[in-house]
């Protein structure tokens, strides 16, 4: 099923789009118009009426730093507003007429700027249409283009937001000529996109083009740099912003906001130059720490082109700082705009990383684009002129007098021969694109999907693998596959590019099928790097080497469910010869995963098909199903620090739709599930188990964002379900680091929180999240977040258990489970569980049970060596 259009986004970026031409389109006519003038040049300090910048010819003219302006061509001075409009509509041949004070003088003096006419050097041309229209509308296309192919992309809009403020740490003196209103939004969106410039910068190394691996040293230091110097140096810019628009006009009005960040002049440069500095760091600690060929080469990229553009800027910059003085007084302009026109070869690398490198994956829309185009106009097209020079060589013929039937005849038989074998070459032409110009190129959302829906109704092994693996061929252009499940050994049980099924084995004991089962990530097969695993593990030896050389690996995929390999995945090489991606092996893995789970499902449906034939009686059905059921619940519950859990499911029926699951997840994270599907029996129990796979497929994803994960299992559950049906449902995660307990509760009992405060049991409860699951196709999800200190009670339950009933149709009631958890202080999680079943069954005195009964207890532990 195609997503939907994300349409507010489109509508944003139009809108950005919009005001940036807005803006660049009348500050470009400033700089490159036809009337060229030359006037005095000097600048005011923000927020006063003193001269803060001369240059030798102000000086020259009786301008001193520290002046005070009194009046513009005999107008009350107010602000910076009013010397840019001098400047900008005093004619060539007039004058700009400035009444000066010096510092605590009285006497007004008189100096009289002209405004001369000026020819622009070739040099000077050439820079400013480089400067001022080349690398804005360089970065800005790149911004706006990366963002409309990757809307939905993150990065996509941090690279946006880097492309609009990277032209716009220039001055722009020519905003504050323009008419007020007019020059009051220009430096409103000149100041904001300049100031955010060197977090932007700062965003874009933590975050292009793979963040730092989460929880790790380097992860924890730019997260604390991000508080620490990047939030601080935002808010006081955005001060500096406010400052600057003021200044326009009303200088008066924000001369205290300025005497109060002056001050900080010196931290925040200081600042900016940090923050800059960290995107440089940044990517050079991710190339050292790259292991891709690929990767390395695309930073290695992006850090020289970097340094070419940026490095240069920065030197004279700080060169200038320190010895106290302007850039503008240091050097003279040919070198700084020399210098400046170098800052273009940074949007120029970006470009080349993210479209020739593939950082970022856009070229699929245009690969896209070009084989719709190809296709359906193209071929069209010649097939028109080929027509048409038929139609022509015929009349040429039959006009000439030389000519005769036959010849005629041949020419247009010849002609339309052409005209038919015109698709047969458009699509061979096509093909050759395709191989030498996007054979990276795809959606790997969009792979997903499509897999998602093919394999979900697939319930054989061999139609389902051969639905997988002639995808993943397709997309990525490999020349051989082959899939080994495993038994008594793992053997191929379907392999493409090979003509026959290659005769190969593995031991469950081979060293190969180990690695695979222990670590369960994709593995890479080098046989000729003698420090690769296959070289280096003690328990792989010659046989496994001969094996995978057989096979022809490169690429090792493991199909696991829990704790179980199924199998595993043997891709060749590709038919262009590069290695696979980190994007490749990204797409690769989930891919795995989504066979793994089907081949389980497949393999549970067959059970349960094969059961039900050779049973003519409904018990015995049932009976099945239970234990098929019970196989979905957790099986063995994975150590985590500071936290005593478990869970029990009791159903009305053989059978039920109640759920719950525990997820060992990354960095010692536990994932807790508990859902309640609406109905019972059969029914309910394959949407239950339909609700499982779902949520193991978006955890083992590793998501930070549960809203998004719940919102994703929704449109799976919706689309795997029938209209009327739905589920309750509330995950969260367990950080044992944090001791936090994020979470999303869609439509489910509120969990309960028993936390102890002054010497009573305060209760609290886990609300936040959104509706059901599977009722409607979208919803935005909200994620909520709490804290399990040591001694803390959360109980997670299905409406079986409070509103157990008992022989008068009397409720057992949230009250009275409230009552018997804090009955139940000191005991473990296990013993809180069965406590609250027998208070339940007690209260029901041997009432039938009509609903089903799950229950989940977390209790939270000390930690030993911890604070406490």
């Amino acid at each position: 099923m195609a997503s939907k259009r994300p349409i507010l986004r489109y509508f944003v970026l139009a809108l950005l789009f919009a005001t940036a031409v807005a803006y660049e389109v009348p500050y470009l006519r400033d700089i490159l118009g036809d009337e060229k003038r030359e006037v005095t040049f000097f600048a005011m300090d923000p927020g006063t009426d003193r001269v803060g910048f001369v240059t030798r010819e102000a000086i020259n003219a009786g301008i001193r730093k520290e002046d005070e302006v009194m009046a513009v061509n005999g107008r009350r001075y107010d602000g910076a507003g009013d010397l840019g409009r001098a400047r900008r509509l005093t004619p060539v041949g007039g004058s700009i007429i400035l009444a000066l004070r010096s510092p605590g003088g009285t006497r007004q003096r008189t100096v009289e700027l002209p405004v001369r006419p000026h020819r622009a050097t070739l040099w000077e041309t050439v820079g400013e249409l480089l400067l001022y229209f080349f690398l804005p509308a360089t970065s800005i296309l790149l911004g706006f283009w990366v963002a409309a192919l990757r809307p939905r992309d993150p990065m996509a809009w941090l690279l946006l937001v880097l492309m609009l403020t990277f032209p716009h740490i220039f001055e722009s003196y020519k905003v504050e000529g323009w008419p007020p209103g007019w020059r009051e939004a220009g430096m409103l969106y000149h100041t904001t996109l300049a100031s955010l410039f060197p977090v932007v910068m700062f965003l874009f190394g933590r975050f292009f083009p793979e963040p730092f691996p989460q929880g790790r040293v380097l992860d924890k230091c730019w997260r604390w740099q991000q508080w620490l110097l990047a939030l601080p140096f935002a808010l006081v810019a955005m001060l500096s912003v406010a400052i600057s628009v003021g200044d326009l006009g009303h200088y008066r009005a924000v001369a205290a906001l300025e005497h109060v960040t002056a001050p900080l002049d010196r931290i925040m440069q200081f600042d900016a130059y940090w923050l800059i500095s960290s995107f440089f760091a940044a990517v050079a600690i991710k190339y050292s720490l790259s292991t891709s060929r690929d990767a390395k080469r695309r930073l290695r990229v992006l850090y020289w082109g970097a340094i070419v553009a940026w490095t240069p800027a920065l030197l004279i910059t700080i060169y200038a700082r320190v010895i106290g003085k302007s850039v503008a007084e240091v050097f003279p302009q040919w070198a700084i705009l020399a210098i400046l026109v170098l800052l273009i070869v940074f949007p120029l690398t970006l470009a080349y990383v993210i479209v020739v490198e593939k950082a970022m994956d856009v070229r699929v829309v245009l690969r896209q684009g070009l084989q719709y185009a190809f296709a359906r106009h193209g071929i069209r097209i010649l097939q028109i002129v080929a027509i048409s020079l038929v139609i022509k060589g015929a009349f040429t013929f039959a006009s000439h007098e030389h000519g005769n039937r036959s010849q005629n005849i041949a020419v247009i038989a010849v002609g339309l021969t052409a005209a038919v074998s015109i698709r047969r070459v458009g699509n061979r032409l096509r093909g050759w694109t395709d191989r030498r110009f996007f054979r990276e190129a795809y959606n790997a959302e969009q792979v997903l999907t499509e897999l998602s829906e093919q394999v979900r109704t697939i319930v054989e092994p061999r139609p389902l693998l051969e639905t997988v693996i002639r995808r993943i061929a397709e997309t990525l252009h490999i020349s051989r596959i082959a899939v080994l499940l495993g038994g008594d050994l793992y053997e191929p049980t379907y392999a493409f590019g090979y003509g026959d099924v290659p005769k190969v084995s593995f031991l469950p004991t081979a060293g190969t099928v180990k690695l695979l089962s222990n670590h369960k990530e994709p593995a890479r097969v080098y046989l000729e790097n003698p420090d690769s695993w296959v070289n280096t593990q003690d328990d792989v030896n010659e046989v496994e080497r001969d094996t995978l050389a057989r096979l022809g690996s490169e690429l090792l995929l493991p199909l696991a469910v829990r704790d179980k390999l199924l199998g595993f995945i043997s891709l060749g090489p590709k038919k262009s010869e590069e290695p696979y991606t980190g994007s490749d092996v990204r797409l690769l893995k989930s891919v795995a995963i989504q066979t793994g789970l089907a081949l389980e499902n497949a393999s549970l449906m067959r059970a349960i098909a094969d059961e039900v034939a050779q049973r003519e009686r409904l018990n015995r059905e049932v009976e099945i199903a239970r234990e098929v059921q019970e196989r979905l619940f957790p099986q063995k519950l994975p150590a985590i620090a500071g936290l005593d859990y478990a869970g029990h499911c009791r159903p009305a029926l053989g059978v039920g739709g109640d759920y719950y699951d525990f997820l060992d997840l990354a960095q010692g994270r536990l994932g807790v599930a508990i859902g309640d599907v609406s109905g019972k029996g059969i029914a309910a129990a394959l949407m239950m188990a339909s609700l499982q796979a779902s949520l193991r497929g978006e955890a083992t994803r590793g998501p930070e964002n549960l809203a998004t994960a719940v919102a994703n299992i929704n449109r799976l559950v919706y689309e795997a379900s029938q209209s009327n049906r739905y589920a309750t449902f509330f995950y969260g995660q367990y950080d044992p680091d944090e001791r936090t307990f994020a979470y999303v509760n869609a439509g489910h009992n509120a969990p309960m929180l028993f936390h102890r405060q002054n010497g009573a049991m305060v209760v609290s409860r886990l609300e936040v999240g959104g509706t059901v699951v599977g009722l409607l196709e979208s919803f935005p999800y909200q994620q909520g977040c709490a804290r399990v200190l040591p001694g803390d009670v959360l109980v997670a339950f299905t409406d079986g258990i409070s509103e157990a009933m008992n022989h008068n149709e009397e409720e057992w009631g949230e009250e009275r489970l409230i009552e018997t958890v804090q009955r139940c202080s000191g005991l473990g999680a296990k013993h809180i569980l069965d406590r609250i079943f027998v208070a339940a069954d007690q209260f029901a005195a041997g009432a039938k049970q009509h609903d089903d009964m799950t229950l989940v207890v977390l209790r939270g532990l000390e930690v030993e060596g911890s604070p406490g």
